[in-house]
């Protein structure tokens, strides 16, 4: 159910990116499964849900705890020096979602990893939908890289009616190095001191 081992590749001004999705999918609690849809934009990926929404609790889905797990590889022909990870969501009451993303080079070496929460009442305080944004710089530029991410939905509230998160879009942007640009620019710099000594 989860294996979905497509390549897309996503070329754009600042790199050429093959992504490989080799997981993308959510369990619930009372046996429910599903795939999630993938799109690429330039350097980023987006997941989405399928037939479930990635919700639990609300009352509308017998839906009380999940996780949603994305593994994919990426081979880029620049550099790439992190991470941004960004989704949306709603998250209220006694409900909540637990996020984690670990980062490796092919063939085994961690590059980075980070992790949160974002409990009762959304991120603002309120009954409210919110974004998540948070940055992962990489030890090293790697051309290559493997990406698991997993989100832990989880309703505690006995009436599942007064409580719920869910989770709308899940993205992903490359960050390639900016070191091929700032070269460009010191060699165009020397042609133009160059010129003017003459």
């Amino acid at each position: 159910m989860f294996i979905v081992g497509a390549a897309v590749v996503a070329t754009s001004a600042h790199a050429a990116l093959t992504y490989n999705v080799l997981q993308a999918g959510v369990v619930f609690n009372n046996g429910d499964t599903d795939t999630l849809n993938y799109s690429v934009d330039g350097n980023a990926i987006d997941f989405t849900g399928n037939n479930f929404d990635m919700k639990v609790g609300d009352g509308a889905v017998p839906h009380n705890s999940a996780t949603v797990t994305i593994i994919y590889t990426v081979q880029s022909d620049k550099k790439i020096n992190g991470l941004n990870l960004v989704f949306s969501g709603w998250s209220f009451g006694s409900a909540g979602i637990g996020y984690s993303e670990y980062v490796e080079k092919i063939g085994g070496g961690t590059l980075g990893s980070i992790s949160g929460t974002a409990l009762g009442g959304g991120l603002g305080g309120s009954n409210t939908p919110f974004t998540q944004v948070d940055d992962l710089a990489f030890s090293e530029g790697v051309f290559s890289y493997k990406v698991k991410k997993t989100f832990t939905l989880v309703n505690l509230d006995p009436n599942e009616h007064a409580s719920f998160a869910s989770i709308g879009l899940i993205e992903q942007n490359a960050v390639p190095e900016p070191a091929t640009m700032g070269a460009l620019a010191v060699g165009a710099l020397g042609l133009m001191a160059r010129r003017r000594r003459k």
